[in-house]
């Protein structure tokens, strides 16, 4: 952990490559736009947000959307929360972990009340996705696997570097800060079959716990410097010991992990979306109706069968986001699988359920031993005209090895803020934080935006 503390509190903006700084700004973009419509759309946000204005407190950082000023802690989980609603921040499948909705709420609301620049906020961006995806990694499929979200448990390690790195810590201090950040690593991947719906909980938490042990560490607070590695130590309680150390610590400086993430173009879990793409493929080359289909056929890896394999047909929005067969279907019938169609009436639309009904998902083992380099699927849909279409990828797209263009982005964004929110909406916060010279603006540019559009 020392290693990766002196790293991190040593590095300097400037030290950050230039790609490596673009790539923060659109995740600030894609994040602070999901932000806006997991305000509209979320399950849990209301209640968070109707208890910590209840509640009150120091006014140190704006929780964007609700346009009030609470403690940074409490104003960070607020964002993790509205962030992680509706399924569509990035993420990074060696890792299986969500970042933006861990570390960007913490930076942000650390950073309003500093005072911090722009240029501080992007590079401290990078920092915090480097400590938490190393962390996870590292110790990955095997802390999935014994039933742990890594977004919870890894996010409270990359917000509370992130944090430490704005608040200038020394190396000894981020150590102390990461280490905190470790000890309240939490979250279960339980919620996934039951209530999903409380999921965004464990990185609003992770958020909460970054600016808490930043904080600490700032006021002197101490904490094991042997987090990683101790006798009783983070490896042991969440992976025994089945890591690896190069994922953790290599190529420091060369290997910057928020690079390695990729981008979510459909309101699904992950394991949904290589099976989306081909049945975006298969609408346009079998030109049919999903009257016409008489049966679909999908293999993917265990943890995909595991996590959304095994709901047809979901009760709520929550439940067929976590729902490979639904989001196929609606693939095949409307040529792509937007947030919009994610609403009550759609989820009953007895068309859609019946042809969900039609889907077989099995497991391939041989998927298995590609996992993580590979997270695809095989699909076969099969008319009862006799025509069939059969195809196999092994990333969907948004990954680094088959990547989204600036008009990829922008297509997501508009169309997810078009229902709640105007053009200008998106188009001034693009303008903002992807559009200006990093130099040019600052974080309360957004604020000031979110105030004048987000009510």
């Amino acid at each position: 952990m020392t290693k990766l503390a002196n790293f991190y509190a040593s590095t300097k903006s400037s030290d950050i490559p230039s790609d490596v700084i673009e790539k923060a700004k659109r995740s600030l973009a894609d994040f602070l736009a999901v932000t806006a419509v997991g305000y509209k759309k979320s399950e849990l946000a209301p209640l968070w947000n109707a208890y910590i204005k209840e509640i009150g407190g120091k006014e140190e950082a704006t929780v964007l959307c609700l346009d009030v000023k609470l403690p940074a802690f409490v104003s960070a989980m607020a964002m993790g929360v509205m962030g992680h609603s509706i399924e569509l921040d990035d993420g990074h499948r060696w890792g299986t972990s969500h970042p933006a909705v861990a570390v960007i709420p913490a930076t942000l609301a650390v950073a309003e009340r500093e005072g911090s620049s722009f240029e501080d906020i992007l590079a401290s961006i990078v920092i915090g996705y480097d400590a938490m995806l190393r962390t996870a990694r590292a110790i990955n499929p095997s802390h999935l696997k014994r039933g742990f979200h890594s977004t919870g448990t890894c996010g409270s390690i990359g917000a509370a570097a992130s944090c430490a790195y704005l608040l200038k810590l020394t190396e000894e201090q981020m150590a102390y800060a990461i280490s905190m950040g470790g000890l309240q690593s939490a979250g279960l991947q339980e919620m996934l079959h039951d209530h999903p719906g409380i999921k965004p909980l464990q990185p609003g938490k992770a958020a909460m716990a970054g600016v808490i042990s930043a904080d600490l560490a700032s006021m002197g607070a101490k904490a094991p410097r042997t987090l990683y590695e101790g006798m009783h130590g983070w490896l042991k309680a969440m992976c025994n010991g089945e890591y690896l150390e190069d994922a953790l610590v290599g190529d420091l400086g060369r290997r910057w992990e928020i690079m390695y993430t990729y981008t979510k173009l459909y309101p699904t879990c992950r394991h949904c979306h290589a099976a989306i793409d081909i049945a975006r493929e298969a609408k346009k080359q079998l030109n049919c109706n999903l009257e016409d289909i008489k049966r679909v056929d999908i293999k993917t890896y265990s943890l995909g069968y595991a996590e959304v394999g095994q709901i047809n047909c979901p009760r709520n929005a929550e439940e067929a986001m976590f729902s490979m067969a639904f989001a196929v279907v609606l693939a095949l019938d409307r040529g792509n699988v937007t947030l919009q169609d994610y609403r009550e009436k759609t989820l009953n639309d007895q068309r859609l359920r019946d042809a969900a009904k039609k889907v077989f998902i099995d497991v391939d083992h041989s998927m298995d031993k590609k996992y993580p380099e590979e997270r695809g699927a095989w699909m076969k849909v099969t008319l009862l005209d006799g025509r069939s279409f059969e195809m196999a990828v092994p990333v969907a797209k948004g990954e680094p090895e088959n990547p989204v263009k600036d008009s990829d982005y922008i297509e997501k964004l508009q169309s997810m803020l078009f229902p709640h929110y105007p053009q200008e909406f998106f188009e001034g916060l693009w303008q903002i934080v992807v559009g200006s010279d990093s130099n040019e603006v600052s974080y309360g540019d957004i604020v000031n935006h979110f105030r004048r559009y987000v009510q």
